[in-house]
């Protein structure tokens, strides 16, 4: 711990764990924060490099990455019981770290070489079963490398791969999944696999038995077309009753298909195994031109906080990097659907975002060519309800990780 006092400003300064705290005091003592250090994980892209580190406060002052969080990349991670624990594809390793109070602390791995081809998963998910399921995409013959990996002794449960059936003619081509009681629903986008066209004109899941991913199921809803995998994110998420919920991407940029891609952005149930089709919320209904949702976040008692994109502001798919992204709240109960007045951002590339704690939802803000901050959002609290948290500090600095540990 370092103290900076300046009297005659009475400014107090605060450097603690990688946070840098300013408050006004007319008392020059110092006042030791909480030592609790490993309340929060930010991982961040510092011009083109990864960083991640533990906090204990995300709302005030500046979070230093550089020089204070590990080298490394947390997007495709999950915290889960005070661990987080990394797909680290460059290595082909899967990492187990303690969140202390002075940072994560690398204390295992596992070689996912033995497990899936180059050793490459692309989604880490906690099962809330005790376990992590791991997996990839479909390959040329239609199985998806899978493992399932038991958090208490860290170790290989199962791999191996799924076998993903072909659906009236079209092949898996991107898949994600999410585990309810013994059963996994695996979101997925279909089409013509050789070259990524013919996609299909429906929203399809596949139902497996869980843990053993046998007895595949399709599942099929007409309410629109494109992907219930999610990009980044998770399209697919359960809520407290245990029904699933999807949304799917069909944009201009995601389907070569002009007359599919005009389909609406919609969220669907899945109740009691089948798809509900008495429940369609038509997000894209709430604009009047083309939208389309890129990432989405479940935080909590049927509230989303979404990514939404105007079609018109992305003739190229790479200008999802600028400042395009609108964060939107949707309560999927009353089909409402809640523009926030933040500031546009990309939102893109956040992989991992579970960081919700007494009402609030916190989310990074990385505004192109200009700062990052982490926001507050008041869960209902309507168009204003947020504030301005920490600023990262460091130039082209974008958050793609932040969890609240338990």
């Amino acid at each position: 711990m370092k103290y900076l006092l300046n009297r005659a400003m009475s400014l107090m300064i605060l450097v603690f764990g990688g946070v840098l705290v300013s408050c006004d005091s007319d008392d020059p003592t110092p006042v030791e924060p909480d030592p609790l250090n490993s309340k929060y994980t930010v991982g961040a892209s510092v011009d083109g490099e990864g960083y991640y580190l533990t906090t204990d406060d995300i709302q005030v002052g500046d979070i230093s990455v550089v020089g204070n969080g590990f080298e490394g990349w947390a997007n495709l991670s999950a915290s889960v019981d005070g661990f987080i624990y990394i797909l680290n594809n460059t290595e082909g390793l899967t990492e187990k770290f303690e969140l202390t109070d002075n940072g994560p602390v690398k204390v295992d791995a596992i070689s996912n070489s033995a497990l899936a081809p180059e050793g490459f998963f692309r989604y880490i998910i906690n099962t809330g079963n005790g376990d992590l399921f791991l997996t990839d995409f479909p390959n040329e013959e239609g199985k998806a490398p899978y493992a399932i990996i038991d958090l208490e002794g860290f170790t290989v449960e199962s791999f191996g791969f799924m076998d993903v059936p072909d659906v009236n003619g079209k092949n898996a081509l991107w898949t994600n999944a999410v585990i309810e009681g013994d059963k996994i629903y695996v979101g997925s986008l279909y089409g013509d696999r050789e070259n990524w066209t013919q996609l299909a004109d429906s929203l399809i899941t596949l139902k497996y038995d869980y843990p053993s991913l046998t007895n595949p199921e399709v599942l099929v809803s007409t309410a629109s077309a494109g992907t219930t995998a999610g990009y980044r994110t998770n399209g697919t998420f359960k809520v407290e009753n245990g029904d699933i919920y999807q949304y799917n991407l069909n944009s201009f940029q995601w389907n070569g298909n002009n007359e599919l891609a005009g389909k609406p952005t919609v969220f669907v149930r899945i109740k009691d195994g089948e798809y509900d089709d008495s429940y369609v919320l038509d997000v894209s209904a709430e604009y009047d031109e083309p939208i389309a949702i890129w990432n989405a976040w479940y935080a909590g008692n049927n509230i989303v906080y979404a990514n939404v994109v105007k079609e018109a502001d992305i003739p190229a798919w790479g200008d999802l990097l600028q400042n395009t992204g609108t964060l939107v709240e949707i309560n999927l109960a009353s089909k409402s659907v809640t523009e926030l007045n933040l500031p546009n951002a990309s939102y893109r590339d956040i992989f991992s975002l579970n960081c919700v704690e007494d009402g609030k939802f916190y989310v990074p803000v990385s505004v192109t060519g200009g700062d990052a901050h982490i926001y507050e959002i008041t869960i209902g609290g309507g168009p204003d309800g947020f504030r301005k948290g920490s600023k990262l500090d460091g130039s082209n600095v974008f958050v793609n990780a932040l969890f609240r540990n338990f």
